[in-house]
């Protein structure tokens, strides 16, 4: 990929400001999930889950607009079976075509209607293969594992539990009710309000009030021991642990709570009400995910050490707030998150914290590492996006000093709460808060170019002989082992 493809961008309007939601967006790494012509305002998922069987009964109320008429209408389900379909109360007829359910409702929906459609469904959950690693054999959402059961969807895994648009710049709001056997919890995203029993059952019911893109949306049902606490800033911390969790695992998980106070001193305020996390006790799960306000760890990262854990929460800031309009423009999430994974570390030894970036800026450049804006679903997960985004982040701390950059990276964030962005969001915030221009010409250099770019000044380093090693960055798919399908690596 060359530098031409950045004025390719900027010539087909991809490029465009970040948004809310603009519902008409299929994103074309993913051309068979999304729906042309709706944007979902709420989703209320009921579900009843049958851990020891691995079904699920599911009635997802969804609220949505049509910003055009409509005759017809469809939504993303994987799998499981359809027993009624509604439309402001009233039967609708259905069909499905491959993973899309098809809707067409008694009366056409008007432009810039809000309407309310009911699916009842349910059977058992059949992960999606995952579309960026053809060929590897790894899978994508609901699983059922002895007893229990998990969901990680990036990227498109959510219509294995839940009819959904599927596709990254739809965002709405969440409320679930998951009701499961008694002994048994029900952990989702964002914040506990109530549980309470039924018909000899326990139903979990968790909202989520912020804005969240569909592949972040997770349930996770188990014996699990919950050990609830605050950050110093206040903030609920949640930690669900499978029983026989050691408290050492337990201890590594809420180390969350200063970092995530130390973060809103570099980039403000924490973005949702709570935050938690939740251990899968499933040897098939090798990576970590930070879905939304409720971090997925697998069992094999514990003791969770504390790159790890800072990376997934720094994700709550760039990935899940501030969520990518396209796919290709991952390294946002995964270069931010690679660069606080870093700071973090080495922030009381800023020399440490430079060598640890110049070993990043070293791989990049031995493994001649492509634009960290990818061209393909298979490389979305590549070294590209972690390494060649993170030192690309790296590259404007260098150019315009930590005061400008941090209050870069705190005006992204906190004035994109709730949207979807794009690579030259990036650009023009950058531009805009550092007074700079030059920070136009390096950042698209480090984007969208070939070659990799040099780093601005001379940054004191380690003589190095030999092979370039690859640097132990922890939170990534490609983080502690090769690319996917290598244990230990992450989301």
């Amino acid at each position: 990929m060359t530098s031409n493809f950045r004025h390719l961008l900027a010539a087909t309007g991809i490029a465009a400001a970040g948004t809310t939601s603009p519902a008409l967006a299929i994103d074309p790494f993913f051309p068979d999930f999304g729906n042309d012509g709706i944007n979902v305002l709420h989703y209320d998922i009921s579900l009843d889950v049958e851990p020891a069987a691995g079904t699920i009964s599911g009635k997802a109320a969804i609220t949505l607009r049509a910003p055009r008429t409509l005759d017809r209408f469809a939504l993303d389900l994987h799998a499981l079976p359809v027993s009624e379909v509604l439309v402001n109360g009233t039967a609708a007829d259905f069909s499905r075509k491959g993973d899309k359910l098809e809707i067409t409702p008694a009366k056409s929906l008007l432009s810039g209607e809000k309407v309310n459609v009911t699916v009842a469904y349910g059977g058992v959950p059949d992960p999606l293969a995952d579309p960026t690693a053809p060929g590897d054999n790894l899978f994508l959402g609901w699983f059922n594992h002895r007893k229990s059961a998990y969901v990680v969807s990036e990227p498109v895994g959510a219509s294995t539990f839940f009819p959904a648009n599927d596709e990254p710049t739809d965002k709405a709001t969440y409320r679930f009710k998951i009701t499961v056997p008694e002994g048994y919890t029900a952990v989702a995203n964002g914040t506990l309000v109530a549980q309470t029993p039924v018909d000899g059952k326990r139903r979990f019911i968790w909202s989520m009030t912020e804005p969240m893109t569909t592949w972040l949306a997770t349930v996770h049902v188990n014996k699990f021991t919950a050990d609830l606490r605050h950050a110093p800033d206040g903030t609920p911390i949640s930690l669900y642990v499978p029983e026989g969790t050691p408290q050492s695992h337990i201890d590594g998980l809420a180390k969350a709570g200063p970092m995530l106070t130390y973060f809103e001193t570099l980039i403000g305020r924490y973005p949702f009400r709570s935050y938690g996390s939740v251990i899968v006790k499933d040897p098939k799960l090798y990576y970590a995910l930070e879905t939304q306000a409720m971090s997925t760890f697998p069992e094999d990262a514990s003791p969770p050490d504390e790159a790890f854990v800072s990376h997934e929460l720094a994700h709550q800031w760039f990935g899940n707030s501030v969520s990518v309009a396209k796919w290709e423009d991952l390294w946002i999430a995964e270069g931010a998150a690679t660069f606080f994974e870093t700071w973090w570390q080495h922030r009381k030894d800023r020399a440490a914290f430079d060598q640890a970036m110049l070993d990043i800026y070293d791989y990049v450049v031995a493994q001649n590492l492509g634009p960290a804006v990818v061209d393909r679903p298979e490389d979305l997960f590549s070294d590209r996006t972690y390494y060649r985004g993170g030192a690309a982040l790296y590259a404007l701390q260098l150019q315009i000093g930590d005061s400008s950059f941090f209050n870069i990276m705190k005006h992204f964030a906190q004035d994109n709460r709730g949207r979807n962005v794009t690579s030259e969001d990036f650009i023009a915030t950058a531009v805009r808060f550092s007074g700079d221009g030059s920070v136009r010409t390096l950042l698209e250099s480090w984007l969208y170019d070939d070659a990799v770019p040099a780093l601005p000044g001379k940054a004191k380093r380690t003589a190095r002989t030999g092979p370039v090693p690859r640097p132990d960055i922890v939170g990534g798919r490609c983080g502690r082992g090769s690319h996917r399908g290598a244990p230990a690596a992450c989301g």
